[in-house]
């Protein structure tokens, strides 16, 4: 009796799968991984692809833009400072702030795409911060944005709030409007 249950133990964990522990882009298709690309220009931007990204190259973009808000998110989110994309779509253009959206990994990548919203979709880029791991990478990235020490270890939300370039503040969630 204690080798069946052993066994069905060990059939149960193999097909076990963990997610967001990486990026988790091995498990997209191969259609999804047909539609991220490496951004090479913020110019003609296509709703149909993800583009990876650096904070480097953000921060550049940002230098354009008089106001902007970064919304570093996490596909399928489920936490009370998480909302619909086009929440923060419309608190932008309320606001006057360029919006960019930028995910942290790719599992529940259906869930982000199937809501309604029209901003473009950004994802960090592991790779270039030589990090597997999400929670290292997307630390990384955030740092990057804030100029703060790369392994700070502060969290202080997603939602990083800038003015021409220049980091303002970072935000967990949305303020509450009347």
């Amino acid at each position: 009796m204690k080798k069946i249950i052993v066994t069905v133990l060990i059939l149960s964990l193999s097909s076990c799968s963990i997610q967001g522990l990486t990026n988790d882009y091995g498990k997209l298709t191969t259609v999804e991984k047909s539609k991220i690309v490496p951004l090479t220009t913020f110019e003609n931007l296509s709703k149909d692809t993800i583009y990876t990204i650096n904070a480097s190259q953000l921060k550049a973009e940002l230098l354009n833009n008089e106001a902007a808000m970064v919304y570093e998110f996490t596909n399928g989110c489920t936490s009370e400072y998480c909302r619909p994309l086009k929440v923060y779509e419309n608190y932008a253009k309320k606001h006057h702030y360029k919006l960019y959206l930028v995910m942290n990994g790719f599992a529940n990548i259906d869930k982000t795409k199937s809501q309604n919203f029209s901003s473009p979709l950004f994802a960090i880029d592991g790779a270039y911060y030589k990090k597997s791991f999400r929670s290292v990478y997307t630390r990384y990235f955030d740092n990057e944005l804030r100029d703060k020490p790369i392994n700070d270890k502060e969290w202080t939300g997603g939602i990083f709030i800038f003015e021409k370039g220049k980091y303002i503040k970072t935000l967990q969630d949305l303020p509450k409007e009347d």
